[in-house]
């Protein structure tokens, strides 16, 4: 068998309808033992010709006149080429700014901007008194208004931190030309990351800064001062 495999597969039968080869997709490898007990390395070529059986008889065809759904079906490498093929000529989409809009309206931005635009937001270490009693728990600005900005329904809530929407973010980064965006992008995914930290600092740094960005008005709110009704001390 393997020696007939090593022959490169010259000819391969395929019924239409039922076809012959629906192990086709693992012929690739590495090392073939052949039936004489020698160990060739190498790689299986596709096959050059397939037999149609047919209810009038068979019928001799070049595998590469056969729609590329059955190649991909019965050769791996034709749905690797293929793949590689897709990725190559696909037309990337434009970042426009209600892309950004939706990313900031999935992770609440708009809310955020007004929790972290409070003078106040801002970590606060655990103080022990005598004996080592507690006389402050620690603070994290950003633990602390986690439920409220999303409340106990919001997925992104739930999931604790922004890993999906920073996947998007880094996609989209790559495929615009336009540096505003790109500069807005970069700070969303830094406040991501602040985000997995829990580094409530850094985290009111970058939103007032995207705040502050040409873009604030499309898919940010600027803070509105003097409110303040969220559980930042």
């Amino acid at each position: 068998m393997f020696e007939w495999l090593y022959r490169r597969m010259k000819t391969t039968q395929l019924m239409v309808g039922l076809f012959s080869l629906g192990t086709a997709t693992a012929l690739h490898a590495d090392t073939f033992r052949l039936t004489d007990g020698t160990t060739v390395e190498g790689e299986l070529d596709a096959p050059t010709e397939v037999t149609l059986k047919t209810a009038t008889g068979e019928r001799r065809v070049a595998f590469s006149l056969l729609p590329a759904e059955i190649q991909q079906r019965y050769w791996r490498k034709s749905a690797e080429v293929a793949a590689v093929a897709a990725v190559g000529t696909a037309p990337m989409a434009p970042v426009v700014d209600t892309d950004l809009a939706n990313l900031a309206a999935e992770v609440s931005l708009d809310t955020w901007s007004q929790v972290a635009g409070i003078t106040s937001f801002r970590d606060k270490p655990e103080r022990r008194g005598t004996g080592g009693l507690v006389v402050t728990k620690a603070f994290n600005a950003l633990e602390e208004n986690w439920a409220t900005v999303y409340g106990t329904k919001s997925p992104v809530g739930t999931a604790g931190a922004w890993e999906g929407q920073l996947t998007r973010a880094r996609a989209m980064q790559e495929r615009t030309t336009q540096f505003v965006q790109r500069r807005w992008l970069e700070l969303f995914i830094k406040a991501g990351e602040a985000v997995a930290r829990r580094d409530s600092n850094e985290f009111a740094t970058l939103i007032r800064e995207m705040s502050r960005s040409p873009l604030a008005g499309v898919a940010i709110v600027a803070p509105e001062s003097g409110r303040n009704f969220f559980t930042a001390k």
